[in-house]
């Protein structure tokens, strides 16, 4: 990958026998996958011709692939486009995140982010595991309501945990109900 172009997409098959793929959509910039959009595949650069949703992916049709033959080959493969300016939202990559700090309400160290696991989109959002110092790891849900981007006093962005819920940084006070307890007795 470029360093001035970002991973959109990963081709996951060919699709149908007219040149469409399967993608697994890596991006929620709108306006990416749009047909006429340019992107790259394989250093090359070339346009969507078509996209449409399929199944919760997405199908595109790249110019000059017209047939299940060609859309084989393309199988794998990344899909990269120049990086979004992002600065004026409030919206982060996930390798922006990867070495953040997190840190408490008080600003106490509880980690660093070392790697982002995506979820199913039924859940809603993605967890950041957190590797402490001891080089223990635990997980965070990467939700507004726990946590926020901050800056330190040397000017470097953190993570802030805020109003975390009983048993995220302490096992020990989290309730535990079972499926099979019964809450009458």
């Amino acid at each position: 990958m470029s360093d001035d172009l970002v991973a959109i997409g990963r081709i996951v098959k060919a699709h149908g026998i007219r040149g469409e793929v399967s993608v697994h959509v890596l991006s929620d910039v709108p306006g990416r996958f749009d047909a006429g959009a340019e992107v790259h595949l394989d250093g090359r650069r070339t346009s969507i011709e078509a996209s449409r949703p399929h199944q919760g992916r997405l199908l595109l049709r790249f110019a000059g692939v017209t047939d299940r033959n060609a859309a084989e080959l393309l199988r794998g493969q990344l899909i990269e486009a120049p990086a979004a300016d992002l600065s004026a939202s409030e919206t982060y990559y996930a390798h922006e995140l990867i070495d953040m700090a997190v840190v408490d309400e008080g600003g106490a160290d509880l980690g660093t982010v070392s790697a982002l696991i995506e979820l199913p989109d039924a859940a809603g959002y993605d967890l950041l595991e957190v590797t402490r110092a001891d080089g223990e790891t635990w997980l965070l849900p990467a939700v507004e309501d726990f946590v926020e981007v901050d800056e330190a006093a040397d000017g470097t962005e953190r993570l802030r945990l805020v109003d975390p819920p009983a048993g995220l940084l302490d096992p020990g006070d989290a309730e535990v109900v079972r499926p099979d307890d019964d809450p009458d007795t």
